[in-house]
C-alpha cells in the first residue's frame, strides 16, 4: 500500500480527478482538504489556496503518476509517494480488494 499526494486549484478538480481515480481502480479512496500553499513558480512568489488529494492505492506509483499528469491542470503537478511504515490490517486488505474489483470490472467491460 502506498499513500500518492497531489495538490490542485479548485475544488471541482480535486472532486473530478478523485472520482476518475477511483473509477479508473488506480486507487481505493481519495480524501481532499484544502490548504494554503506559498511557494517560488517562475520567480514569482505565489500563495495560494489549493486541495491537497491523498490518493490510497496499491497500483504502481508510474501508473497513477501518468493518470495524474494527463488529467492535471498544472504545468509541473507535484505527485509524491509515501509507503506507510505501519497499516492497520482491515484497512489494507479493503484497499486491496477494493483495487482487485475495480480491475475485475475493468478487464470484464
Amino acid at each position: 500500500m502506498r499513500i500518492l499526494i497531489t495538490s490542485v486549484a479548485k475544488k471541482k478538480e480535486s472532486k473530478e480527478l478523485s472520482k476518475k481515480l477511483v473509477k479508473k481502480g488506480l486507487a481505493a479512496c481519495v480524501s481532499s482538504f484544502s490548504a494554503k500553499s506559498i511557494y517560488l513558480w517562475q520567480e514569482k512568489l505565489c500563495d495560494e489556496k489549493e486541495q491537497i488529494l491523498l490518493i490510497k492505492t496499491d497500483v504502481k506509483f508510474k501508473k497513477v503518476a501518468k493518470f495524474i499528469r494527463k488529467h492535471h491542470s498544472y504545468e509541473t503537478p507535484e505527485i509524491l509517494a509515501l509507503k506507510p511504515k505501519e497499516v492497520f490490517k482491515k484497512y489494507e486488505n479493503w484497499i486491496k480488494n477494493q483495487l482487485k474489483k475495480a480491475k475485475n470490472e475493468t478487464n470484464t467491460n
